[in-house]
């Protein structure tokens, strides 16, 4: 060969071998060199036929004879067996070309190979892995998908057609979209753009029509697999039957939705239970105390009741006595004495006897009102005249003639009221011996004002003035039962009426009675 032909192909990175026509070598590169495994003074002048099997050096040589019949180039792929007995896998690019020689002309072969055994191995694990995960992918209950870079669907398992009753070709690129709940698909459209836009995983659940034209429920999870500089290859996700646990979780949280409705009504109802009893034990903390007021108040009434009929009894008594112990003849200035006595004694033993029996009245509701038009400035100063006769140490001063001609009350209820008031205002000034009676007409009431100028009232205790058995704490050492003011409140209420108190303690005190003039039948049925 050649000299510089040798030094051109010598250190070329792929094997070359050159031929004559006889399919003798004339030239191995270093790198067929090493492919074969022999020195290139050992391959010299010889043929295929001296170091291959048969079979492959007579393939090879109907493969010479042919280029240099043709001149046509030939790539192919064969199988070489090596001097060590393994089999490597070449690709080789045979061409004819025409060499000058010492007869003229000739023609040589040049072949440049390739080695792809490894390769070709690798291919082959490669095939095989795809056809293990193929099978198990196949027989995977979930349904596998591939999606382009931009987000459309390229491949989907064959369990897909079974499960929607669609074809796979339908699913590709959006046609998957037609076999999704219409009430989901608006989600499930933006979560895969979202999740492709940002290249981030995807998990969601949604709807799905089945082959049979129901729905269930699915499970769909992707990821993308990256190149080197970040861009998405590919996507690939699994489609997965969650319909029967997706229902057992609604069930359940239902079953907790239920579970917590119950047991805020458990609780609505115990609160109220508990706020019913409270307040049940309030009231009964609070007529407990009012009963054992009502006792308090009765034993001292009964104390004052005892005491007030012993006074007017010893009066009696003691003018009797003093009548039957005079022997000189009576004068009749003496007998008037002991008779005003002994009658305003017994006055004050009815007064206390009809006030018990109308607080006792009262307090059953047995009272009975009994209305007709009257004048009440006539009732007035009957009441008047009656406590002049009993305390003359007192005037009572009575401007009466502006009340209205006609009133519609109770006569003997009304005259208790003012000789209630009367007998108060007497009683409590012992040192101021005026009282001041006015009357007047106002907004359709008749109204009465009584002004004293005794002790007055402490101002803490006219909120409780008119309660039964109350008596505030100035008329301590006074005799009283209590319960004059609260019949009198009960009369006037009874007629419609109001009845208000101001006082000063050692002021004096006003009470103003207000009456309707007329009742209407409605009132009148309740009263």
């Amino acid at each position: 060969m050649d000299g510089a032909l040798t030094s051109i192909f010598k250190r070329s990175p792929h094997p070359v071998i050159i031929k004559d026509e006889e399919s003798r070598f004339l030239f191995l590169s270093d790198a067929a060199c090493d492919l074969v495994g022999v020195r290139l003074e050992e391959l010299l002048g010889r043929t295929d036929h001296d170091f291959l099997p048969s079979v492959e050096a007579d393939a090879i040589r109907a493969i010479d004879v042919k280029i240099l019949e043709t001149g046509e180039e030939k790539l192919f792929e064969e199988s070489i067996t090596a001097l060590d007995g393994s089999v490597r896998t070449l690709v080789t690019h045979k061409r004819r070309l025409t060499w000058p020689s010492v007869n003229g002309t000739s023609f040589i072969i040049i072949a440049e190979i390739k080695d792809v055994t490894e390769l070709r191995v690798a291919e082959q694990v490669l095939r095989a892995s795809e056809e293990h995960h193929r099978s198990l992918i196949e027989l995977h209950p979930q349904t596998p998908w591939v999606a382009g870079p931009d987000g459309e669907i390229i491949e989907v398992g064959k369990e897909w057609a079974h499960l929607s009753g669609r074809s796979i070709d339908e699913a590709t690129g959006h046609g998957w979209e037609e076999s999704v709940h219409p009430s989901d698909l608006a989600v499930v459209r933006r979560r895969w753009k979202e999740a492709v836009q940002a290249k981030s995983l995807l998990d969601m659940e949604f709807r799905v029509r089945t082959a049979f034209g129901d729905y269930r429920w699915y499970r769909s999870r992707a990821a993308p697999k990256l190149a080197s500089d970040g861009k998405v290859i590919r996507w690939y996700g699994l489609l997965e039957d969650v319909h029967d646990r997706h229902m057992a979780l609604e069930a359940l949280r239902e079953s907790e939705r239920s579970l917590r409705e119950h047991r805020d009504k458990l609780e609505k109802i115990v609160e109220c239970r508990t706020a019913e009893i409270h307040q049940k034990n309030a009231e009964l903390d609070r007529l407990l105390q009012q009963e054992r007021e009502v006792n308090a108040l009765q034993r001292r009434f009964v104390a004052m009741i005892s005491h007030e009929f012993r006074t007017p009894l010893a009066i009696i008594d003691s003018a009797a006595q003093r009548l039957t112990r005079t022997k000189a003849i009576l004068t009749t200035e003496y007998l008037a004495e002991k008779s005003t006595q002994i009658k305003s004694a017994v006055s004050r033993m009815v007064e206390l006897m009809e006030s018990i029996l109308a607080a006792g009245r009262l307090q059953t509701g047995m009272i009975e009102i009994k209305k007709q038009e009257a004048s009440l400035s006539a009732v007035i100063e009957e009441c008047a005249d009656r406590r002049r006769q009993l305390s003359p140490t007192h005037r009572l001063h009575l401007d009466v003639e502006h009340l209205p001609a006609r009133v519609c009350f109770d006569r003997d209820a009304i005259e208790r009221v003012f000789s209630n008031l009367f007998s108060n205002a007497v009683k409590y000034s012992p040192a101021a011996s005026d009282i001041i009676v006015r009357g007047w007409e106002e907004d359709g009431n008749a109204k009465v004002e009584i002004r004293d100028g005794g002790i007055g009232i402490d101002a803490d205790d006219l909120p409780r003035l008119f309660e039964p058995y109350f008596r505030a704490r100035s008329a301590t050492g006074i005799a009283g039962t209590g319960i004059g003011l609260n019949i009198v409140r009960e009369i006037v209420e009874l007629h419609r009426g109001k009845i208000s108190v101001e006082s000063a303690l050692g002021a004096g005190t006003t009470f103003t009675v207000t009456l309707p003039t007329s009742l209407n039948p409605s009132q009148e049925k309740a009263a």
